[in-house]
């Protein structure tokens, strides 16, 4: 039990940290604030009581709105409040407009629908343009379906009047706050009216599509292609193909992501209103019409992902001006949705020129499903599809094989994906892996023995086919690498695995690491040395057959 000496003693600290906040730089707040989230039970009422009693609450409210963030405090300042909720009502009325500002980021932290009725009539009332916004991100986080109706017929208005004052030539800054009150009206309804969903019903006639690729393994992709009678070419994004079965599509597993290029959108100038006109051009509406059912003319939901490498490029304010713009012009036909959508639009840019294609999230990729649990080493599995596609060529349906670092079991469950074998096994140290494992291979419906072993320690009863592996890498040292002896005795122990003859296929980072070893073997012969990409990385396949 804290006595009152106590209690004031930690009273008059965090008044003593709120009173630095005056005279803080940013990281100096940044730093306050965390002291007073830690210390929330004790932090809250004092700033409440000062909040509701100093006569320019401003810094306050806003700490307050950093503090709530998290669900703790919001409870602890709910019950410091208790029922006098009309205080927090009261300041929305404030006549500071960045009082009004803040105390709404506070509701909006809350998400009280108590403070509805006071925030509709705080935004009726509302004259400076600035603050609007901000009443609206409230009542999105307070409301229920209800007010998203209300907040489309809001919404509606604003268009309107925004309509009815285009010929004044003063409002520059005015369109800006206009512009920031819509988008925060599209969040919010978006948020409390979800855009209905459509059913994808596919394409009548084949149509292009674009298959993004790891550039260094586009003949491996196209060589799949070829083997399911698609034919595809190489183009600067990817491979592009033309195509109306996506089940047969989708039996290939070394791609990425499947694309829809929209009609000549490429080159297009790196500007949001002529981005935006040249997506209507393409007649994008009618595109997703074509493959969707869409009696009720619903519009569809969607968001942009904007790719590019300049650095200097400001991505949010290219995102939501073209997204403002799309709006506008599509006649209620699509809906920036970034919380519930159905479609991305994915623009690229290099050089001052875009090219722009649509990614549909109403056709699932199952490919990878039975990756439910993975590890942060954990392989991707397009890359090790990528893998078991590259040694394709020794794969031998009767080997039995073994990872002996198997870790969440994708490598192996990719290989029976490609080949069938006699066996699969998975070795690994940490029993976290081998239950991720365990339960990745039952949702791939693989059958692999899995053992929770060293490695190194591990004596098989019987010798092995092939050994497939992800070795594990170091990206932090720059002196001695803390592998340096796993990969010594791993190389060791591959003879003790395999059986003369066999092969071993080792996917590593540590390129010269592994060779360096591998010249002290006189048990392993080097076959092939395969270069893969993965991100920024160049990961590499050796190829080795057992002397």
């Amino acid at each position: 039990m804290i006595d009152i000496n106590d209690k004031l003693e930690i009273n008059n600290k965090i008044t003593h940290l709120i009173e630095n906040l005056k005279t803080s730089d940013d990281k100096q707040r940044s730093a306050i604030i965390n002291k007073l989230s830690l210390d929330y039970n004790n932090a809250i009422p004092v700033l409440w009581s000062k909040i509701t009693t100093e006569d320019d609450p401003r810094t306050l409210l806003s700490v307050m709105r950093d503090i709530l963030k998290k669900e703790k405090p919001k409870g602890m300042f709910k019950r410091t409040i208790g029922n006098s909720k009309e205080k927090l009502i009261t300041l929305l009325s404030n006549p500071d407009p960045k009082v009004r500002k803040n105390v709404c980021g506070v509701i909006g932290e809350l998400g009280d629908p108590a403070y509805l009725e006071g925030l509709y009539n705080a935004y009726n009332a509302e004259e400076k343009l600035f603050v609007r916004y901000s009443y609206v991100l409230a009542i999105g986080n307070c409301g229920s379906a209800i007010d998203g109706e209300k907040l489309k017929k809001m919404f509606e208005e604003v268009v309107q009047n925004e309509k009815a004052s285009k010929d004044n030539d003063s409002l520059i800054t005015t369109n800006k706050h206009i512009n920031e009150e819509k988008l925060a009206l599209t969040r919010a309804i978006d948020k409390l009216s979800p855009t209905d969903r459509h059913e994808f019903k596919g394409f009548d006639a084949p149509v292009p599509m674009l298959l993004t690729i790891m550039n260094y393994q586009y003949q491996l992709t196209l060589a799949e292609l070829d083997e399911k009678s698609i034919e595809g070419r190489l183009v600067n994004d990817g491979i592009l193909i033309c195509e109306n079965n996506l089940d047969k599509i989708y039996t290939c597993r070394t791609f990425y992501e499947l694309l829809y290029p929209l009609g000549d959108c490429s080159d297009v100038e790196f500007d949001y209103k002529i981005i935006a006109s040249e997506i209507i051009n393409a007649d994008i509406v009618g595109f997703l019409n074509g493959c969707h059912d869409n009696e009720s003319n619903t519009p569809f939901g969607y968001r942009i992902e904007f790719k590019t490498m300049d650095s200097n490029r400001d991505r949010s304010d290219f995102v939501k001006n073209l997204s403002r713009e799309l709006d506008e012009i599509s006649s209620g036909n699509l809906r920036n949705s970034p919380s519930s959508y159905e479609v991305e639009i994915r623009i690229l840019e290099k050089d001052n020129l875009c090219n722009i294609y649509i990614k549909l999230y109403s056709f699932k990729d199952d490919r990878f499903d039975y990756r439910k649990n993975d590890l942060a080493t954990s392989i991707n599995p397009v890359t090790a599809a990528i893998v078991i596609k590259s040694i394709e060529q020794w794969l031998e349906p009767s080997a039995k094989v073994i990872d002996p670092l198997c870790g969440a079991g994708t490598m192996l469950i990719e290989r029976s994906k490609f080949e069938q074998s006699e066996s699969l096994t998975g070795i690994d140290i940490f029993r976290t892996a081998i239950t991720a494992a365990t339960i990745n291979s039952k949702l791939a419906n693989v059958d692999i023995e899995l053992i929770a072993d060293d490695t190194i320690e591990f004596v098989p009863y019987t010798l092995y086919d092939e050994i497939i592996t992800n070795m594990p890498f170091d990206n932090k040292s720059t002196t001695h690498n803390k592998y340096a002896d796993l990969y010594s005795a791993f190389i060791t122990k591959i003879p003790r695995l395999v059986k003369p003859n066999g092969m071993a296929f080792v996917y590593t980072i540590e390129k010269e690491l592994f060779r360096e070893n591998l010249l002290d073997s006189d048990h392993l012969e080097l076959l092939k040395e395969i270069k893969i990409e993965s991100g920024r990385l160049t990961p590499h396949v050796f190829v080795l057959r057992v002397k």
